[in-house]
Parts: structure tokens; C-alpha cells; sequence
């Protein structure tokens, strides 16, 4: 006798969301230009993965200081976790796919993890209408789904500090004292990925003591502390030697972080003030969503019936941007260092929107006209949808560009004096015309710092090797002497110059700045732009 098959549980769809995710992000990532930070991440991915390969052939010698040395000194200023992962991935991956999307595609899965999770999570509680929006939601997000590629940081933080806070509220009412163990290790994990990860337990023990006041919890923080404070360690063999010198240089470089400035209202600010995280988060998450996010908060008020799940979301949003709220933080690069609050936000659209439809549920069974919910309802997504989706289509890749309906989109976002893009993403679009036309030997200026971006580039023939990288002071590559190396040189000796448009350039000075007032009264020969306003400016010979 054959039995009836059931709906999909919440666990099966959570995977199938995974799957998707994963497909959509590797078959976009080839698209997305190399990023500022990249480059050293996945230098020192790939070197880790090969102390790995030391470490299976000839253990004892890998834990020498010698070789960790030899193999952990790149990128040492960051915990390793994501770039031990990515590395991993990489090592596989490589003779699948190009070396870019093999890089990228340890984030890329992490990504589809945390998708599948936001769905879990949401679904269990709200239904599966609220879960399937939440995942919806965050990659619908532009600035998050541009992040969500990348071989960097933030986003696979977001991932670690969703993660954790979600098993800490799944658990909460276990009493067994291991569970503060496995708490420990998975937030040591997640402070291993990125610093943000260190303010992870205010937000969760500013819930304890709102709403769970249980006194075996405070047993769960302490162990919770030791074992993540030992997890970091475990995990980073570059404290196995000089151990205390080592981390006081890791707290030291996140204390005294080089300078980089943000354009913010048409002024440079170093750091920004202390509302900027909280502008940038209406400015580049869509309004629709910001809206339906706010709905999600108005359940706060139903937390017996959630076990105060939304108020825990409320609480890491608000965690997640209260380290930039002083205003002397060393606050840069757009949103990306809060990228930890997106999925948070996308849960609360999730819960909003479940509410929502819950709602019209009950209003067309009252009028009698249950035949509308199911049209009403996909007019509710394609409502909340339509607008940063058709942007995201037209401003693909660029999508660091992205700014939501409540600025007034990218047009409206410039009049008001916010940055137009950062972080060099837009450099790979200058590469099909410099190999075109450029002559052999030409020099190619960029932002200080950013040669790392074009050598990788040339590395993997995208851009030709008979041209040279300038760069003022001379460092070398972050890719070793295997690698091009950047010449000496500055704007004023350049063939070409790439210019991304991100207008904190306006409070630099110095002879390796041409502030980019001065440059609008040039002529580029190549640009990039949307709806009118420049994304990536080519000039040739400025000297």
C-alpha cells in the first residue's frame, strides 16, 4: 500500500535553499571584480592550506616556528578561520573552476549555509511563508549578495554570529553544563573569523537577563568564555609560538588600524560620526525591506509565543552596529564591517512579511473570498521585490553602487554626498581596453594600496604582462617574488590611470592623490557608469 507523501519539512527545504544558493553565487562570482582586501586573504588561504599538506607528510617539523612562520605570517593580522576553510576549499576547487571562484567559493558555501539556517530558524518559528521571505530577503539584498562572492571576512563572520546566536537560543533552556562547551567552541570559532565576533555575548546576555533569568545560564557564559578564548587559540597556530606577543600585536593593529577616510554628506570624516551606521543601513537596504523589517519588530510584543526570538533579533542587530556608535572607531569602507546585522534584519522581514500574510489569510476567510489570498499574496512578493531587483539587474556587477528607493537610488545617493563605490571592484571592467590599447612597457596607476587587485589580474591573464603596476612607497606583493612586483611610481608618471569613483579621495592630498575635483575636468577614455553618474573613470597620460 502506497502512503502519501507529505510536504517537504522545514530541514529539506533549508538544504534545497542551500543548494540553490550555492549554484547561484558560483555561477555569478566570475563577474565580481576582485575586491581591495582579496587578494591578501586569499594569498594567505592558499599558503595555509599548504602548511596542511606539511602537516599530513611531515607533522613534526610543521609545528616548528620555522615553518609556521614560513606559512602563517601572511595576512597574520586577521584570525584565520575563514581563510583555513576557503584554503581548504581552494585546494579542491582549483581543478574544477578558475582560481578566483575556487577562492571564493569556501564564502560561497558558508553563504548557502547561512541561507538555508535563516530559513531554518524563521520557519520553525513563524512558518514557512516568513522563512522562504527571510532567505529571499537577504539575498535580495544588493549590497549583501555583492559581499556574499567575495573571498573576505564579513560576510563569513555574519554567518559564524548567526549562527552561534541561533544555537545559544535553541539551547537556553537545556541545563546540562556541557552545553556550554560546545557554546564555547562554536564562538571561538566565530572569533577566529573576525574580530566582530568578540561582542557576540552582550547582545546574548543582555537577553538572558531581560528574558530568561535562569541561574545555570550563568554557569553556560563562563564556560562559554574559557572554551572560546581556547578554541582561538587551537585553531590560529600562529600563537603556538611567542603566544602573548602575538596576540597583544593582533589587539594592537584593530586599536591603531591604518587610517582610511569616508565621504559622508559631502564631507571626509576620519572616523565618521556616530549615526553613520544606522544612515548607511537605510541607505543601502532596500526600503521595502527596511519596512517589512519593522513589521518583524512589532512581534516583539508576541515573545511567549516565540520564546523572544524576535527580541534577540532586535538585540543582535543592535550589538552588531554598537562598536561603530562611539564615534572613534576607525569606521570605513561603507557598510561591510556591520554586514553581521543583514541576516538579523532579513529574519525580521521574514517575520514581518509571515504576519502580513497570516493577516490576509484571516481577512479574505472573513470576506469570504479565499480565492484572492493566493494572488494577494504573490502581489505582496513581487511588491517588496520588484525594485531592488530590477536595479540589481541593471547595475550588475557593480552592485557596491547600490543604494535603496529611500536615498533616491545612485543618483540620489550622490547628491547627497555619499560614496559612489570603494573597495576597487570596478577595476576589472579598465582591463579589455588597457590590453587593447596600451602600448608595451606602459606604467597603469591605481589607488595606493589597491596593486595587489591589478597583480592578480596579471597573474591570471587578464591583464597583459608586458605592463607595469605602479606603486609609491615600493612594497612587494602580498602573492611573492613569484609574482609581478610593482614598480616604482605615482600618478605623475603614469600611462594610465584607473580610477574608481569614491569620492573619500577628496580629503587626501599628497603627490600619490589627484583629488577627483580636479579630474572632472578631464576627459577619461573609458567609463563606467549608471543612470549618469561615473562608477570607474580610465585616463591616459595625466603626467
Amino acid at each position: 500500500m502506497l502512503r502519501k507523501r507529505g510536504k517537504p519539512g522545514n530541514g529539506a527545504i533549508a538544504i534545497l535553499l542551500a543548494c540553490l544558493t550555492a549554484i547561484l553565487l558560483t555561477v555569478t562570482a566570475p563577474s565580481i571584480g576582485l575586491t581591495w582586501d582579496e587578494p591578501a586573504y586569499i594569498a594567505g588561504a592558499d599558503s595555509y592550506a599548504s602548511w596542511f599538506g606539511v602537516l599530513i607528510s611531515h607533522p613534526a617539523q610543521a609545528f616548528t616556528s620555522r615553518v609556521i612562520d614560513q606559512y602563517w605570517t601572511i595576512n597574520d593580522e586577521h584570525p584565520p578561520m575563514e581563510k583555513i576553510w576557503s584554503g581548504l576549499v581552494w585546494s579542491v576547487a582549483r581543478h574544477i573552476f578558475d582560481d578566483l571562484t575556487a577562492n571564493r567559493l569556501g564564502v560561497i558555501l558558508l553563504v548557502a549555509f547561512l541561507v538555508g539556517l535563516l530559513y531554518f530558524v524563521v520557519a520553525q518559528a513563524y512558518g514557512k511563508a516568513a522563512g522562504l521571505f527571510a532567505a529571499a530577503a537577504l539575498l535580495s539584498m544588493p549590497r549583501f549578495f555583492f559581499h556574499a562572492h567575495l573571498a573576505a571576512l564579513d560576510v563569513p563572520v555574519a554567518a559564524a554570529i548567526f549562527a552561534v546566536t541561533y544555537l545559544f537560543w535553541r539551547t537556553v533552556d537545556r541545563e546540562e553544563w556541557w552545553w556550554g562547551l560546545v557554546l564555547g567552541f562554536a564562538w571561538g570559532l566565530a572569533e577566529a573569523t573576525k574580530l566582530n565576533a568578540t561582542f557576540l555575548p552582550i547582545g546574548l546576555f543582555i537577553w538572558f537577563l531581560a528574558f530568561r533569568r535562569k541561574w545555570y545560564l550563568v554557569l553556560r557564559f563562563v564556560i562559554m568564555g574559557i572554551a572560546a578564548v581556547l578554541t582561538f587559540v587551537l585553531v590560529w597556530p600562529w600563537l603556538y609560538h611567542l603566544t602573548w606577543m602575538r596576540i597583544l600585536a593582533y589587539v594592537d593593529f584593530h586599536l591603531d588600524h591604518f587610517p582610511i577616510g569616508q565621504w559622508y554628506f559631502g564631507k571626509f570624516y576620519l572616523p565618521p560620526p556616530w549615526h553613520f551606521p544606522f544612515m548607511m543601513l537605510l541607505a543601502v537596504i532596500p526600503l521595502a525591506l527596511l519596512v517589512l523589517a519593522l513589521v518583524g519588530i512589532a512581534r516583539a510584543g508576541k515573545g511567549k509565543q516565540d520564546k523572544s526570538l524576535v527580541w534577540l533579533l532586535i538585540i543582535s542587530v543592535m550589538v552588531s552596529l554598537g562598536p561603530f556608535l562611539y564615534g572613534k572607531n576607525l569606521l570605513y569602507d561603507d557598510e561591510r564591517l556591520f554586514m553581521p546585522a543583514f541576516p538579523f534584519l532579513a529574519a525580521l522581514a521574514g517575520i514581518g512579511f509571515g504576519w502580513l500574510v497570516q493577516g490576509l489569510r484571516k481577512l479574505s476567510e472573513r470576506l469570504r473570498r479565499q480565492a484572492w489570498f493566493v494572488p494577494t499574496s504573490v502581489l505582496l512578493v513581487v511588491v517588496f521585490f520588484t525594485s531592488q531587483t530590477v536595479t540589481t539587474i541593471r547595475l550588475y556587477p557593480h552592485l557596491l553602487s547600490y543604494y535603496s528607493d529611500s536615498v533616491g537610488g545612485l543618483v540620489g545617493a550622490t547628491g547627497l554626498g555619499l560614496e559612489t563605490t570603494y573597495w576597487c571592484e570596478t577595476y576589472a571592467a579598465a582591463l579589455p581596453y588597457i590590453n587593447e590599447h596600451a602600448q608595451p612597457g606602459d606604467r597603469i596607476w591605481a589607488e595606493p594600496w589597491s596593486y595587489d587587485v591589478l597583480i592578480y589580474y596579471q597573474m591570471h591573464g587578464q591583464l597583459r604582462k608586458d605592463v607595469f603596476i605602479l606603486n609609491d612607497p615600493p612594497t612587494s606583493s602580498v602573492f611573492g617574488l613569484g609574482a609581478p612586483q610593482p614598480i616604482y611610481g605615482n600618478l605623475y608618471t603614469a600611462d594610465w590611470a584607473i580610477f574608481q569613483y569614491r569620492q573619500s579621495q577628496y580629503g587626501q592630498s599628497g603627490e600619490n592623490y589627484l583629488p577627483l575635483v580636479l579630474l572632472e575636468s578631464k576627459t577619461p577614455v573609458y567609463e563606467v557608469s549608471y543612470q549618469g553618474v561615473p562608477i570607474m573613470r580610465l585616463y591616459r597620460g595625466l603626467k
